[in-house]
């Protein structure tokens, strides 16, 4: 009985002994592994939200990837579809009101096909993915009026020493004469106010900064002034396209500088409407559509520009 009393104790300590030493052992089994799982998620950061590209990039590429490829097509099937319309309603009515309704129709198929792709692309189609923007007046206009004489005075060299004076009057909206009123309205209406609505959403707001993504914006400037050019084989010689490049050109540039569609579309209605005032044989009202046309396009556009255009980028 003595033994067995001084025993029992000793085996008392001993096991006392070993549940203390087991204890650490335990502890970060059942806690710290069951810590770190839950405060790892709590200190882990949310992805970083899109952020626009640095100050002064094209309009559209941080708010839209439209692919160069898609871009082409879709341009290129706009002004075919568009070319259909128009000479579907021309073979309805010739010298009628159908003729003026399908400029109109045409501009509106153009817009309508590359909204339509344009849409793939953009997390948020808005006008000011297209660069529909509002811009400080006194720099956009001095920027334009710098592009015009630019132009007017490559493609007066062109037309002088390689076309050749008699393309320089080549063109025109195909009314006049015998047509209507009515109808030359229209097609005052569809050359020098529409089309370059449509025209310079579907080459400047959508096709050049999607080219631009992909090699900048000289040579994204240099393929929409081609393509541009081409579009328009079917209303003037093919001698006379290169100078139509070259405002395709300019008006790229006029995009890059001023971060806005409108100085474009500015630019673009003075030029038509200079060209179908006179087409139409309306010369003695050319300076009033010169002047008329660009700022009724910008006005009706003007309600959509809610953003303002980033400031001119610094080139190298």
């Amino acid at each position: 009985m003595a033994t067995t009393d001084v025993a029992r104790p000793a085996r008392e300590s001993e096991r006392k002994r070993a549940g203390t030493e087991d204890a650490p052992e335990r502890e970060p089994k059942a806690a710290a592994p069951a810590a770190s799982a839950t405060a790892t998620p709590a200190t882990e950061a949310p992805p970083p939200a899109p952020v626009a590209g640095p100050d002064g990039a094209p309009p559209a590429p941080s708010t839209a990837r439209w692919r160069p490829p898609v871009a082409v097509a879709a341009v290129v099937l706009g002004m075919l579809a568009g070319i259909g319309v128009s000479i579907a309603l021309v073979l309805v009515g010739e010298g009628t009101i159908f003729e003026g309704v399908g400029l109109l129709a045409a501009d509106a198929v153009l817009v309508a096909i590359v909204v339509a792709f344009a849409r793939r692309g953009a997390e948020r189609l808005t006008p000011a993915t297209f660069s529909i923007r509002r811009t400080p007046f006194w720099p956009a206009l001095g920027w334009t009026l710098v592009t015009y004489f630019f132009v007017m005075a490559v493609q007066a060299l062109w037309v002088a020493f390689v076309a050749g004076p008699e393309v320089g009057g080549g063109g025109g909206a195909g009314a006049g004469g015998s047509a209507s009123t009515a109808v030359i309205v229209l097609v005052v209406v569809g050359v020098a106010i529409t089309a370059p609505i449509a025209e310079e959403i579907a080459f400047r707001g959508y096709l050049f900064p999607a080219l631009t993504r992909w090699r900048g914006p000289w040579i994204a400037a240099l393929i929409t002034a081609l393509l541009f050019g081409a579009a328009h084989v079917a209303v003037y010689p093919p001698a006379f396209l290169p100078a139509l490049a070259f405002f395709g050109f300019g008006a790229c540039m006029l995009l890059w500088f001023t971060g806005s569609l409108l100085p474009s579309i500015g630019l673009h209605a003075l030029n038509n409407g200079i060209v179908v005032g006179f087409a139409v044989g309306w010369s003695w009202l050319v300076p009033a559509i010169a002047l008329g046309a660009p700022i009724l396009a910008i006005l009706l556009l003007l309600p959509f520009a809610r953003e303002r255009a980033p400031r001119a980028p610094v080139t190298t």
